[in-house]
């Protein structure tokens, strides 16, 4: 005969007062899954609560606490009572097994022990166990977890939550006219589009999120350690484009679509129940609005979410009309009294003329990876524009910022050297502002890049230094030209002797490193005579100019040139 094992790890629990029939016990089954042993009814009930065990090996005959009470109170616990407990003992009257049957035990197993016997029992019983499992936890058509093992997880993911002061969602779909499908071909072709369907969002979702088939054509996702409300409407837009993609069964084409409810705990949810009634009141408000539309049942969480959802779309749409715009802001030699330099600074003209700050587009455009193209745009321009100022006999270097994103893209620094050479700007006259997380990520591939960049003739400069992961290490060791000092502590160095203190501290930090310095954020006459008294001569802010278009720098550049 041909043993099974089970599929799935189980916990099986020995309990038996004598020492040789615990380890016998143990041998025989070591492995079918993860073994405890107790010797008493009181030490059993502890570890049970502990491991919750899918099937007991149990005496009768113990002092203290004897099998039959140990039987009775494990029933009476809902967290244990679906244990499959099997007695094993040497009492051989038929009342003793009638009553073990009684309490709740499925088994009676002999002693003295055949081994054997003992093993094909317990295979055989958590083999039964696992088979009632997946029909009581799993749809039998899709595989995915059912209504009851996603209310399991909800719960845990809802405890997590609630300790790590994050989110849970609870996404609702149902297809949209499936019903057609069924009515107009036949159930096999139904059940082959369920299938699918699923197989999409398994596929899509995250390993710590459960996707679930409710029934029908609904389907749920719950996910879990949400920490960013504005990433949830672009989940379910992926989702949906997911399911819309068109489907071939039996070299037959079928376009579906779905409807998608979404809940928030803790924001409009408290518990799964009421997670799950806002998941479904949401999802039959977006089918009343037609085909492929999602809603949140919390009206505020909507608006936010559709305002980020319009701000990308509008934002692709600015990347493809060309409305981006590069803005620059001198840099200032006050020792010298002269301009030194520009940094880059991306704008985003709306078709009122009004500019939208980068503090509202750019985090959106990193998570999105609209980084990438609008990135290079501003490096291919500012790169430009400075090749044309060189031209007219300005050398004015340009500081372009990278994000960790774009600095860890495969292709940048193939990008950088495509800039340069299409542009013919020699690589002295660019700079590239990294911030000090970019090194933190991964500190040997960033020296790995920036010797690369170095290698190109290209500047780098540590941009808003003293407010990251700022480690005398990577100062030290790694190709640095520039310390740019962050405005934050320029802002109020008349006032707090601490910023004054950490400006010196930086400044005479670099000055031993061999490094250049900039000070951000200079308003004031008062601050920049300071900086310069503290060893900073170059500056950068509104004392001296602010952001403005190319043309306007011309002008600028030839006024103090």
């Amino acid at each position: 005969m041909i043993e099974t094992t089970p599929t799935a790890l189980s916990t099986i629990l020995i309990v038996d007062d004598q020492p040789r029939d615990l380890l016998l016990l143990s041998q025989a089954v070591q492995d079918l899954g993860t073994v405890h042993i107790a010797s008493n009814g009181h030490m059993a009930i502890e570890l049970a609560r502990r491991c919750r065990p899918d099937l007991i090996l149990l005496d009768i005959q113990m002092p203290g606490m004897s099998g039959f009470e140990l039987c009775r109170t494990i029933k009476a616990d809902p967290r244990l009572c679906d244990a499959a407990i099997l007695f094993v003992t040497a009492q051989t009257q038929a009342a003793n097994e009638i009553k073990a049957m009684e309490l709740g035990g499925i088994d009676f197993i002999q002693k003295p022990l055949n081994l054997p016997v003992v093993r094909v029992h317990v295979r055989a019983h958590l083999n039964l166990r696992q088979q009632a499992k997946r029909l009581a936890y799993y749809d039998e058509l899709t595989g995915l977890p059912n209504l009851n093992l996603l209310q399991d997880r909800a719960e845990q993911a809802l405890q997590k939550a609630k300790r790590n002061q994050s989110m849970v969602v609870l996404l609702m779909l149902d297809l949209d006219n499936f019903r057609s499908i069924n009515d107009s071909v036949d159930h096999a072709v139904g059940d082959a589009v369920l299938s699918e369907v699923a197989r999409r969002l398994t596929q899509f979702s995250r390993g710590i999120d459960t996707v679930s088939r409710r029934g029908g054509d609904e389907f749920l996702i719950l996910l879990s350690e949400v920490t960013r409300l504005d990433a949830i409407s672009d989940f379910v837009a992926r989702v949906l484009d997911a399911i819309a993609s068109p489907m071939h069964i039996h070299e037959k084409r079928y376009d579906i679509t779905a409807s998608a409810g979404v809940s928030v705990f803790p924001d409009d949810s408290q518990d799964f129940a009421s997670l799950y009634r806002h998941a479904d009141t949401a999802m039959y408000q977006a089918k009343k609005l037609g085909r492929n539309r999602q809603r949140f049942f919390s009206q505020g969480l909507e608006n936010i979410s559709r305002a980020r959802h319009l701000l990308e779309g509008h934002m692709r749409n600015a990347l493809e009309q060309g409305v981006f715009e590069v803005f620059y802001q001198a840099k200032y030699d006050a020792l010298n009294r002269r301009i030194c330099g520009m940094e880059a600074l991306i704008r985003w003209r709306m078709s009122d003329a009004t500019l939208v700050s980068p503090a509202e587009f750019i985090p959106l455009a990193e998570e999105t990876g609209l980084i990438i193209p609008i990135g290079r745009y501003v490096l291919i321009q500012a790169c430009n524009d400075a090749k044309q100022l060189l031209n007219m006999g300005l050398t004015v270097p340009v500081s372009v910022n990278i994000s960790a994103i774009q600095f860890r893209e495969e292709g940048f620094l193939s990008m950088v050297k495509n800039a340069l050479e299409q542009t013919a700007l020699p690589p002295s006259m660019l700079e590239l502002e990294i911030t000090e997380s970019v090194l933190a990520l991964d500190i040997k591939m960033a020296s790995d890049v920036l010797n690369e960049l170095k290698a190109m003739g290209v500047h780098i400069a540590i941009d808003d230094f003293g407010t990251g992961y700022s480690s005398l290490t990577y100062l030290k060791s790694l190709p640095l030209d520039v310390l740019k000092i962050d405005q934050g502590f320029v802002r109020d160095m008349l006032t707090d002797s601490s910023d004054a203190a950490i400006i010196e501290a930086i400044v005479r930090m670099g000055q031993a490193l061999g490094l250049a310095l900039i000070a951000e954020g200079v308003e004031l006459e008062e601050q920049s005579n300071k900086l310069l008294a503290l060893g900073c001569s170059v500056m950068q802010g509104f004392l001296y100019s602010r952001p403005m278009p190319f043309q306007g720098l011309c002008e600028y550049l030839q006024a103090h040139r």
